[in-house]
């Protein structure tokens, strides 16, 4: 084929004879050849390191710097897990210290963390490619590599693949994990940890099977409708029901409801309808909701809409509204009548008393709650349709319903949600292609990934989302693989139960709700594991008798149970005899005959070198502190021993306790032993109280 004629003019002045095509033909080969060299030579890890090499040259300890600098690719292999990271090669600062001041990236040196960076590093946390050389491929998701590095709200869920405990530093990992627990995500959702256990759920949502007993058609139908109307701490999701479903659900629940035979008192009935029209019965009323310390687990929102009280129970600013007083009066009487593993405690209320605390919770109402709910008498269309919906939802993953079995399997697995390929995920209009915004946009707004999805819609704040993505992007395949050696295993679930009367008493009075013991229980109160090697017998008496504060600044408090005597000698025989440290010999350390001279140096301890009334309480009219409790008659509650111990290493005896081990001298040790064993209060007061 002929080439134009301007062509060929120019083939022939460059290729017109055989020197000026091979001239031609060896330049062009030489460029290709130098392309590869000049793509390194202006690599972006090497344009940073002559930055970071810029950088530093002008700091007082650019020598020491220097010498520290090791330019080239910088790579760090961690077979056992997979690990290729070369992100030191951009990143030459992250072992320096006293870079400290340098904000601008890649020179900023890591913060301080517990492990070094040969033993996991980099994309173990950050995740990101860790094998690539240049910023786009290490950070962004590319065609070939879909992970890119978590934004640094999530960092705490990289924690999570190891530690499967709480941990001190990740206060959001850990408050997600609670809340997977807490708001019943695990009840739907199956969530396996590495060693193959499955989280479950610590909500104990309440059984339906007997709810006509408790409350009414129109209470269920609002709740189902908003629970949030009812109560503004309601852990309960909102389905966005239509009118006629929650008609029809409710039409259902209460259809299959069975009677409980809830023991109804007359005596504490009439006492109750006294309450409404008598202002003293009110005072006494509120009196005893006060000294019973309701509060510390259930809240009731203020005149300013403000919840105040605990958060274990559920809230009674609408009680009124929602049972019936038949019912409540035998709930306060012994919860565990209508629901045994209920966490209410027994608390062993005289009829009127029980008739006083049950007018006193009838009155707190909201009319306007069901003002608006007018149902006609429930069809059988109606509670067939019910049936199927209650079926549709998955309702009994949380309740007990009659009719009704726990569906396995009714949502998706959540394993491996932290490692799910972008690629398999169906992403609702306007999210981001991210793994992390995929969750996000899930729990805020899980409808609008599909009209016929039927998972609820919480109520959740930013924080809270945040903190849930945390502890489910923990959940990821790198979890599940990660080597024996580089795992902190989660505590095995404690199944202890005390034996005999004492355990019978222990389980009505629902200890465990507050307290732990050997591993099994709450936080709320002190860990009762060693409590008889902590306290004196007499003291344990008398505080079951009338339980007062140890810490001022608490509001929560030990309630009153109205124990017989024989049932406060069985309890207190069985924690001084069961209870007992074996780091603890209570004849160790005399009960009392210390001499005047170690009281008086322990005193000058106390107050200067330890300076321990920044924390407790002995003189109230100068001490200051409320952090721990008060020790004004420390010496009439706690062994000798357990005081002495606990001066040397407190940590040892209750791990996680706020008071610090002081490195104490044995003679210090028990210089403060002699001066807080001398602190019994008034003999008066004392006495009084026997």
């Amino acid at each position: 084929m002929r080439l134009p004629d301007s062509l060929e003019k120019l083939r022939q002045k460059f290729f017109g004879n055989t020197v000026r095509a091979f001239g031609w033909t060896s330049l062009f080969l030489l460029i290709l050849l130098a392309i590869a060299p000049a793509k390194n030579h202006f690599a972006e890890w090497r344009r940073y390191q002559r930055g970071y090499e810029k950088l530093i040259s002008k700091r007082s300890d650019a020598v020491t710097l220097s010498r520290h600098f090791e330019p080239g690719i910088q790579q760090i292999w961690l077979p056992e897990m997979n690990v290729v990271d070369r992100c030191e090669s951009c990143h030459s600062a992250l072992k320096e210290p006293t870079l400290m001041d340098v904000t601008a990236q890649p020179y900023r040196p890591h913060p301080p963390i517990p492990h070094k960076l040969e033993q996991f590093g980099c994309s173990v946390c950050h995740r990101g490619q860790g094998a690539a050389t240049s910023v786009e491929e290490a950070h962004m998701s590319t065609l070939a590599w879909e992970e890119p590095l978590l934004p640094a709200k999530y960092l705490e869920s990289s924690c999570g693949q190891c530690h499967q405990q709480d941990l001190k530093g990740t206060p959001q990992l850990n408050l997600g994990r609670k809340m997977l627990a807490q708001y019943g995500c695990v009840h739907c959702h199956t969530i396996k940890r590495p060693d193959g256990s499955v989280i479950t759920g610590v909500d104990d949502p309440p059984s339906l099977a007997h709810v006509a007993d408790k409350t009414t058609r129109e209470w269920v139908y609002a709740w189902l409708k908003d629970p949030q109307a009812y109560s503004t701490s309601a852990t309960m999701p909102n389905f966005k029901l239509k009118d006629e479903d929650a008609r029809d659900i409710s039409a259902f629940l209460i259809s299959s409801s069975t009677s409980a035979g809830v023991k109804v008192v007359q005596a504490s009935l009439d006492q109750a309808k006294k309450v409404k029209d008598d202002a003293a019965l009110q005072t006494k009323a509120a009196s005893l909701y006060g000294e019973s310390f309701c509060a510390s687990c259930h809240a009731v929102q203020n005149a300013a809409g403000n919840l105040v009280g605990g958060n274990v129970g559920p809230e009674l600013t609408k009680v009124g509204t929602k049972v019936r007083p038949e019912w409540l009066q035998a709930w306060v009487r012994n919860p565990h009548d209508y629901d045994p593993p209920t966490g209410m405690p027994h608390y062993r209320f005289t009829d009127q008393e029980v008739g006083l605390l049950t007018g006193f919770l009838m009155g707190k109402s909201d009319s306007d709650l069901l003002a608006n709910v007018h149902l006609d008498t429930a069809t059988q269309e109606q509670i067939d349709h019910g049936k199927r919906l209650v079926n549709d939802y998955g309702c009994a993953s949380c309740h007990e319903i009659n009719g009704i079995k726990h569906p396995d399997n009714f949502a998706p697995e959540l394993t491996r949600i932290g490692s799910k390929p972008v690629s398999q995920l169906a992403f609702a209009a306007g999210v981001p292609h991210t793994l992390y915004d995929y969750i996000n946009a899930k729990i805020r707004q899980p409808r609008a990934f599909g009209s016929g999805l039927k998972m609820p819609q919480y109520t959740f704040s930013t924080a809270q989302v945040d903190a849930l993505e945390n502890a489910l992007l923990s959940h990821n395949e790198r979890s599940l693989t990660m080597p024996a050696a580089k795992t902190v295993a989660a505590l095995p679930a404690s199944h202890y139960e005390p034996a005999g009367a004492a355990g019978k008493l222990i389980k009505d009075l629902n200890c465990f709700s507050c307290h732990a013991i050997n591993g099994r229980g709450g936080d709320m109160a002190p860990d009762l594991t060693w409590e008889g090697s902590s306290v004196q017998r007499e003291w344990l008496v008398q505080f079951f008798r009338n339980p007062n504060t140890l810490r001022p600044a608490l509001i929560r408090r030990m309630p009153k149970f109205n124990l017989t005597d024989a049932e406060i000698n069985t309890l207190t025989d069985y924690i001084m005899a069961v209870y007992q440290s074996p780091k603890i010999d209570r004849d160790a350390m005399p009960m009392s005959g210390y001499s005047a001279g170690e009281v008086e140096l322990g005193k000058q301890l106390y107050y200067s070198k330890f300076a321990c009334q920044g924390c407790h309480i002995i003189d109230t009219k100068q001490d200051k502190g409320y952090v721990g409790p008060t020790l004004t008659h420390v010496g009439s509650r706690l062994s000798a021993a357990w005081v002495y111990n606990w001066m040397k290493d407190p940590q040892a005896l209750r791990p996680g306790t706020q008071e610090p081990k002081r490195n104490m001298s044995d003679d210090d040790a028990r210089a403060l032993t002699a001066f807080l064993m001398s602190q019994k209060g008034r003999e008066a007061q004392e006495a009084k109280k026997r």
